[in-house]
């Protein structure tokens, strides 16, 4: 039996695959008494006008008004429940499954792409891990995105979960699933190095500017930075080591390291990563670094909600025309490419290592 670090035989705690579908069940009945709550004209509905925060963040529910906002959320709550109900079953037919995964999979993507927006990229882990505090001072409309943080990765895992346990068993299903595991494969390595270039050139412009060199922006430009805010000397390498730190991060999920703890960790080292914990972890940047992307390419195609920071808010001056191409770090168009290639690399490490993860329990 294997002594995988949290694992079935040593922790007694059920595999995730076991608990996920129960919890999105729980987080679908939870958000559908909420929905009921402001359908009825309860308080703290947490999109519209009751959201301050949204229009700065590009938040897409900037127009939704409590009744109809009410309604939908019940809508979506049960919609959810019944879709969870079916994660946890084990017999499907082959139409059925497909259908059950096609369900659980765009309910992760609509929670994690329409809901979800700029302001999760500090919330979330990793950065979130890093400054924990912010939720304590986060107000009930960021605390419901990270709700629905919460709901997103359930049926994600859960989705995970029943592919996995539906799976049919005969030689010929198997055959093809081993093809198209090793599609991903193989699709995943590639997405992981593009993964690890995407944040390169915000970092080198972040770090330029904390020196004051010109790169990316006029010289008037940069040097407003460093006069208007002198503690940018220090937040711009910040910044950039942020970025860094996810090219090492997603590079772990083509090293030995990335599956076993280096013996240097406390507590863990030398013990198998859990599958769940580097699927969790980056699919949390993944939603985060969406999130923030999405703000920046609506921003770059003219494309603004009702309220939302202009350039000169956002920056204390316009910054329009190429010779500002830095100004926003190239991030409408690499944010998404970044986030969009680091969950294709996840998904070729799952299929890489999900093996090893049923041996673990």
């Amino acid at each position: 039996m294997s002594s995988g670090w949290i694992s079935q035989a040593t922790s007694g705690l059920p595999s995730w695959r076991v608990w996920t579908p129960v919890a999105a069940s729980a987080w679908s009945v939870f958000v559908s008494a909420l929905g009921v709550y402001w359908w009825a004209g309860g308080a703290g509905f947490p999109f519209g006008r009751n959201d301050a925060e949204g229009p700065g963040n590009s938040s897409l529910l900037t127009w939704l008004d409590p009744p109809i906002g009410g309604a939908a959320v019940t809508a979506f709550g049960l919609v959810s429940l019944l879709v969870a109900v079916l994660l946890d079953r084990r017999v499907v037919s082959r139409h059925g499954r497909s259908a059950v995964l096609g369900t659980g999979g765009a309910i992760a993507v609509i929670l994690a792409g329409g809901v979800l927006d700029a302001r999760m990229i500090t919330m979330l882990p990793p950065l979130g891990l890093l400054i924990p505090v912010q939720w304590l001072s986060a107000d009930w409309p960021t605390v419901f995105r990270g709700i629905i943080t919460i709901g997103a990765s359930l049926f994600f895992l859960a989705t995970v979960a029943f592919a996995r346990h539906s799976a049919p068993a005969d030689a010929e299903a198997k055959r093809r699933e081993g093809l198209r595991a090793q599609r991903w494969i193989k699709a995943g390595r590639i997405a992981t190095f593009v993964a690890m270039a995407c944040p390169l050139p915000y970092a080198t412009i972040r770090l330029a500017w904390s020196r004051g060199w010109a790169f990316g922006a006029p010289e008037p430009f940069v040097a407003s930075l460093l006069r208007n805010q002198p503690e940018n000397v220090y937040i711009e390498p910040t910044l950039a080591g942020f970025a860094i730190g996810g090219v090492i991060l997603t590079w772990g999920l083509l090293r030995r390291w990335g599956r076993v703890f280096p013996r240097w960790m406390p507590l863990v080292g030398r013990r198998p990563v859990p599958l769940w914990f580097p699927l969790c972890l980056g699919g949390s940047a993944v939603m985060g670094i969406f999130g923030f992307g999405r703000s920046l390419l609506t921003g770059q195609l003219g494309l603004h909600v009702p309220g939302e920071l202009d350039s000169f808010q956002a920056w204390g001056q316009p910054h329009d025309g190429w010779a500002y191409w830095g100004a926003g770090g190239l991030g409408w168009l690499l944010f998404p490419l970044w986030s969009i290639s680091l969950a294709f690399a996840l998904v070729g490490y799952y299929y890489r290592y999900r093996e090893q993860d049923m041996e673990q329990g």
